[in-house]
C-alpha cells in the first residue's frame, strides 16, 4: 500500500511523498500504484511530476528512500494562458492549456493577460469567447490556440492616374462598326474621331493620400501617400488655365491618347490612296478609310490609321502605324528588297503582314500571322492575339531590341525563320567590358601612385602626385557607378528580353 505515503496538502493543492515513523514501505510498487492512490484522494487530474514520481519508485524498489522524504510529486494547476504578439505587433495569438484539477480559465484572467501585453486595438472578441467556452471543457495539459488580435495595416495612398475624355483612335481602329443586320464591315471604322479646338481630352485624378495603419498596440503605421506626376504635354495639347486637372485640345484634329497626355494632329482623311490621289505627304494624321494601293507612297509627321490594306506601298510616319486588315507585298527572289515598307517612329498595330519590311521605333503588334516578312522593332515584337491562341512568325526575320512574342514559331515544312530577340546584346557586352577595363587601368594607376614616396619629392610634384591621385579616386568612384548601373541594365534586359511561344515551335 502506497496511499500512507501520500500526503494531500491542507489546501489540497499539492501531493508529497512523506515518509511516516513506525510505518514500513511497500516492498514494490509500479507507477499505477500511484496512479490509484491519486484517484482515491481525488487528485487524479493533477499534474504529475514524472521524473520524480519515477525516482520514488524506483528508490522504493531499492529500498532506500530517505533522501526522497518530503518530495513534491503533483500538484493542482488553474487553466493557463499565454499571448504571443508578432515583433510587428500586428498580430497576437492566445493559447489556452487546460486546468490540471484547478480553475478553468475565467474572463479576469484574459483582461489581465490583454492588459500585461498593452494589446488594445483590433481585438476579435468573437474569438476571445470561443476560446472561453472550448476552454472549459480541455482536458488537464490539453491546448487551444486562435488569434484574437489583428492591427490594421497602413493602406498606401493611389497614384495619379490619368483618363481619358475622348475616344482612342487606336481602339476604334480594332472595333469595325456592327451593320443593320448584324454583320461587321471590316472596312467600316465608323466616323473618324476628331476634336475642336478646347475640346476636354483628359483629366488627372491627383494622387490620394494613404490611410495610417494602426498596431494592436495603438501605435500609429503612416501610410505611404500616392506618387504625383505631371501631363506629359505633345503637340496640339496644353492644361487648361481653369483647371490643372484638365488637357485641352489647342487646335481642331485627331486626338492620339498616350498614358498621360494627347497628341492632336491636323487630320487628312482620305477614302483611299491610289493614281487617282497621288503619292501624299501630311505635315500631322492620315487617316485612309479604306486602301493605300500598290505603288503608293504616303508619309506623316503624325500617325497614319488605314481602314483596309496597305499593300505593295511605302509608308511612313513619325507616330503610330494602325492597319486595320493588313500589310501585304508579292514574294521576291533571296536578297530582293521587299515591295512593302512600313516605317513607324512610335509603334506599328495591324492583324497580318506577309512579305512586308516592318520597322518600329516602339513595339510592333501583329495578332494573326507574320509571313516571310521582315519585323525590326527598338521595342518588342509580338504576333499573338489577345487570347495568346493564334499568332505565327514563319519565313523572313523577326529582330527586336525587347522580347518577341507569338503562339507558334515556324511552321512544319515551311521556309526558314530566323528570330533575334535582345538585340543589342553585344553593346552592352562591349560597354561592360569597356567600362570594366578603364576601371581596372584607373585602379593599376593608383596603386602605382600609392607606392611613390610622397616625402622624397619636391613640394611642388608632391602636390602634383596628390592631385593626381584625387582625380583618380574621384574617377574611380564615377566609374564604379556607372558599371554598376550597366550591369544592372544588361542583367534585367538579360532576364527578360527572351523569346515566348506559348503553344508549338516547329524546328528541323
Amino acid at each position: 500500500m502506497i496511499e500512507p505515503f501520500l500526503i494531500l496538502s491542507d489546501d489540497k493543492s499539492t501531493v508529497h511523498f512523506v515518509i511516516p515513523e513506525n510505518i514500513e514501505l511497500p516492498h514494490l510498487i509500479e507507477a499505477h500504484h500511484i496512479h490509484q492512490a491519486l484517484k482515491n484522494m481525488g487528485a487524479e487530474k493533477y499534474y504529475l511530476f514524472d521524473n520524480e514520481i519515477e525516482n520514488v519508485i524506483s528508490s522504493i524498489n531499492k529500498g532506500s528512500v530517505s533522501e526522497l522524504n518530503g518530495i513534491l510529486i503533483s500538484q493542482r494547476l488553474d487553466a493557463q494562458l499565454s499571448i504571443d504578439m508578432q515583433e510587428d505587433e500586428m498580430t497576437a495569438t492566445m493559447t489556452v492549456t487546460g486546468a490540471y484539477g484547478g480553475i478553468p480559465l475565467r474572463g479576469p484572467l484574459i483582461i489581465e493577460a490583454l492588459t500585461n501585453k498593452h494589446i488594445l486595438k483590433g481585438i476579435n472578441k468573437d474569438n476571445l469567447k470561443n476560446l472561453l467556452l472550448k476552454s472549459q471543457v480541455l482536458k488537464p495539459g490539453e491546448t487551444i490556440s486562435n488569434i484574437i488580435a489583428v492591427g490594421q495595416a497602413p493602406i498606401a495612398g493611389q497614384d495619379a492616374q490619368f483618363k481619358s475624355l475622348v475616344p482612342n483612335i487606336l481602339e476604334r481602329v480594332l472595333q469595325p462598326q456592327e451593320m443593320d443586320d448584324g454583320h461587321v464591315d471590316m472596312r467600316d471604322l465608323g466616323e473618324v474621331i476628331s476634336v475642336k479646338k478646347n475640346t476636354p481630352l483628359m483629366e488627372k485624378i491627383p494622387a490620394a493620400l494613404g490611410k495610417n495603419g494602426l498596431t494592436i498596440t495603438g501605435k500609429s503605421i503612416i501610410a505611404a501617400s500616392g506618387i504625383d506626376s505631371d501631363f506629359q504635354l505633345y503637340p496640339g495639347s496644353s492644361i487648361s488655365s481653369s483647371d490643372s486637372n484638365i488637357l485641352l485640345a489647342d487646335i481642331d484634329g485627331s486626338p492620339l491618347i498616350h498614358t498621360s497626355g494627347v497628341t492632336v494632329d491636323n487630320l487628312l482623311t482620305l477614302k483611299n490612296v491610289n493614281a487617282t490621289s497621288g503619292h501624299v505627304s501630311f505635315n500631322g494624321s492620315i487617316f485612309v478609310q479604306e486602301d493605300i494601293e500598290p505603288g503608293m507612297k504616303v508619309s506623316a509627321e503624325g500617325s497614319i490609321t488605314v481602314g483596309g490594306f496597305i499593300e505593295n506601298a511605302e509608308v511612313n510616319a513619325k507616330g503610330d502605324i494602325t492597319v486595320m486588315n493588313g500589310i501585304i507585298g508579292r514574294p521576291v527572289a533571296d536578297e530582293e528588297p521587299l515591295t512593302c515598307s512600313v516605317t513607324s517612329e512610335g509603334k506599328v498595330t495591324t492583324k497580318l503582314a506577309q512579305n512586308a519590311h516592318i520597322m518600329a521605333h516602339n513595339d510592333i503588334h501583329i495578332t494573326l500571322h507574320a509571313n516571310h516578312c521582315i519585323l525590326e522593332s527598338l521595342g518588342s515584337i509580338f504576333v499573338i492575339d489577345n487570347t495568346e491562341k493564334h499568332g505565327t512568325i514563319s519565313g523572313g526575320k523577326a529582330t527586336a531590341n525587347g522580347f518577341i512574342k507569338t503562339a507558334n514559331l515556324g511552321i512544319e515544312g515551311g521556309a526558314y525563320t530566323k528570330i533575334h530577340a535582345f538585340h543589342d546584346f553585344n553593346t552592352h557586352k562591349e560597354t561592360l567590358h569597356a567600362l570594366q577595363k578603364r576601371h581596372d587601368d584607373i585602379s593599376s594607376q593608383i596603386i602605382k601612385i600609392e607606392q611613390i614616396n610622397i616625402e622624397r619629392q619636391s613640394p611642388e610634384l608632391a602636390e602634383k602626385i596628390l592631385r593626381s591621385k584625387e582625380k583618380s579616386n574621384q574617377d574611380l568612384l564615377t566609374l564604379r557607378s556607372a558599371l554598376k548601373q550597366e550591369q544592372t541594365s544588361f542583367n534585367s534586359n538579360l532576364k527578360k528580353n527572351n523569346i515566348f511561344v506559348r503553344i508549338k515551335y516547329f524546328h528541323e
